[in-house]
C-alpha cells in the first residue's frame, strides 16, 4: 500500500474526542472507511503538523482528514517510502 505524508501549516483546535479517536486509530492500525490507515501524526512546536499514512492514493487521504473536520487539499499530500 502506498504511503503518504500532509502538511498543516497551522494545525485546527480539535476537540479532545478527536484527538483520542487519531491517537486510537493510530495505536489500533487499522484502515478507516476511506482505506487510510494512520501511522503516526507528529505536532511541531510552532503548530504545525504532518501525518504519515498508508492510503490508496492522496484524495483518499483527503476525504479521510475532512470526515474528522481537518481540511486538507490535495496539494499538500505528498506520496512517499519510508525506510524502514
Amino acid at each position: 500500500m502506498p504511503k503518504f505524508i500532509d502538511y498543516h501549516a497551522k494545525m485546527p483546535q480539535l476537540p479532545p474526542q478527536v484527538v483520542q479517536q487519531i491517537v486510537g486509530d493510530i495505536k489500533a492500525g487499522k484502515a478507516d472507511k476511506f482505506g487510510v490507515k494512520p501511522l503516526n501524526a507528529i505536532i511541531g512546536s510552532g503548530g504545525e503538523g504532518w501525518c504519515l499514512a498508508e492510503a490508496p492514493n492522496a484524495d483518499a487521504v483527503c476525504r479521510s482528514h475532512e470526515a474528522k473536520g481537518i481540511a486538507l487539499s490535495k496539494g499538500e499530500v505528498k506520496e512517499v517510502q519510508t525506510l524502514v
